[in-house]
């Protein structure tokens, strides 16, 4: 009982992009936002959910079906369920590597239930 209460805890964890290669295109990616109009932004975001997304789907081990994905500036949040933390901490690695993100926060539940 208490592990489950600890992995639901570390599932709601913030998740931040780590320096490095990443944490360049993130610093890059933060100071072209910068430049954008309101219109462009809303535009780059939806790209970067759709490639956030689409990383997930394809992410072998990872059942995706239950997961949105929220863009603003290049920060992702992960919503919605997954079957345990395993699979929320998958998700937040998988969403921290595509390009252009700048930090993700899991707000991913655990949900034992079958689909």
């Amino acid at each position: 009982m208490l592990a489950g209460a600890l992995g639901s805890a570390a599932a709601f964890a913030p998740v931040h992009a780590q320096p490095g290669d990443a944490g360049l295109a993130a610093s890059a990616a933060e100071a072209a936002s910068a430049s954008l109009t309101p219109k462009q932004r809303k535009t780059a975001d939806r790209k970067l959910m759709r490639r956030v997304s689409a990383a997930l789907a394809r992410t072998r081990g990872l059942n995706a079906t239950r997961i949105l994905v929220r863009v603003r500036d290049g920060s992702v949040t992960l919503a919605g369920s997954v079957a345990d933390t395993s699979q929320a901490s998958l998700a937040a690695v998988v969403a921290k590597r595509v390009d252009g993100v700048v930090s993700v926060t899991s707000q991913l539940r655990i949900d034992d239930q079958p689909l």
